[in-house]
């Protein structure tokens, strides 16, 4: 995710614009002009003819929905990630073990095929992913093995590969890069409710590893005794961390019983802590069942939270000042089931 944005001032009247009028306004205040932001997102269908890559452009439309949609063979496709410095799109297909890549996304049209798939028989389970951009590294969370995979200039990749392997002591599920601290934020699932930072990821040798920082989510916990963590999203600018609660995957309740919790401040959290959410989005005006993951735009106006909610086959828009049972600002019902979503602003 990347930012862009203009600053200028005009000052206008019946259509001319004064430019002198505005420069003796010496407490003008310049207006900030805002790109389009494009929603990725990634649907989980394994059916042959399933459209399982949606973008939504303008993301903040008072209307969601999709601009195209993609039948682009990604079975199962899980994390998906665009790079705007690059015009990269990378997509995870769980089902085919293979990582797609578009080498210029910003070009993207109903019938696009991707530049190259990557192949890695060992990639058990990938799940979401991120990327380094300056050391061209992106990495995969694997579940099933407790990994996280390391493909190296994964630009120039293609065809079969075997990713380096970063055995965790846990489940991880959602990642994120923080490209301003240059660290890895990792969300372990199955009841641990853990995050776990390592610091210059790129660089961490093959095997077993120790996070640099961990700490606990406590407090709210939404469901009680069941709580699995997944969707993970950072903001550097405002030092807030976003974190998605399934709750349980299926039975009773199973698409009614999710949640967000929101962390301001990360910066000052210490390792080995138990921190307390400043707020968590949670309730039955929420529409939160199975959020498995989840998109910030941290812009200045913006400050909207997307959220891929699988089990009510719905994308789901909120506030980051959202607090408790809130319903959504706005909504999108799919057809698909969507398991991974990204913004590009």
């Amino acid at each position: 995710m990347k930012k862009s944005f203009l600053l200028f001032t005009l000052c206008g009247f019946g259509g001319i614009i004064f430019l002198s009028a505005c420069l003796k306004n010496s407490d003008a205040q310049p207006l900030e002009i805002f790109k389009v932001s494009t929603l990725f997102v990634s649907n989980a269908e394994t059916t042959v003819n399933a459209k399982n890559l949606q973008l939504f452009k303008p993301a903040d439309s008072t209307v969601l929905v999709p601009k195209f949609e993609l039948n682009n063979g990604a079975q199962d496709a899980n994390g998906v990630l665009f790079v705007a410095s690059k015009k990269f799109l990378f997509q995870v297909s769980r089902a085919q073990k293979s990582i797609r890549l578009y080498t210029n996304a910003s070009t993207l049209f109903e019938a696009s095929l991707p530049n190259n798939i990557i192949i890695d028989s060992t990639l058990s389970s990938g799940r979401e992913i991120a990327y380094d951009e300056t050391n061209d590294a992106l990495f995969v969370a694997n579940n099933t093995d407790s990994t996280i995979r390391v493909y190296e200039k994964v630009s120039t990749l293609n065809g079969k590969y075997v990713g380096k392997k970063l055995k965790l002591s846990g489940e991880p599920w959602g990642i994120t890069y923080d490209k301003k601290n240059n660290r890895l934020f990792v969300v372990m699932d199955k009841n641990a409710l853990r995050i776990e930072i390592y610091n210059n990821p790129s660089g961490i040798e093959a095997g077993k590893v120790t996070a640099s920082l961990r700490f606990f989510i406590n407090g709210y916990k939404i469901n009680g005794a069941t709580a699995r963590l997944h969707g993970i999203a950072y903001s550097s600018q405002r030092d807030m961390l976003f974190v998605t609660e399934i709750g349980n995957a299926s039975g009773t309740n199973f698409d009614k019983d999710g949640g967000i919790y929101i962390i301001d401040k990360v910066s000052k959290i210490t390792n080995n802590s138990s921190i307390l959410a400043n707020r968590a989005i949670y309730g039955s005006n929420t529409g939160l069942g199975n959020p498995v993951d989840i998109a910030i735009d941290d812009r200045n106006i913006k400050g909207f939270i997307y959220v891929a909610e699988k089990a009510n086959k719905k994308i789901l828009v909120f506030g980051f000042g959202d607090n408790g049972n809130v319903a959504p600002i706005r909504g999108y019902t799919s057809t698909f089931s969507p398991e991974a979503i990204d913004i590009d602003y």
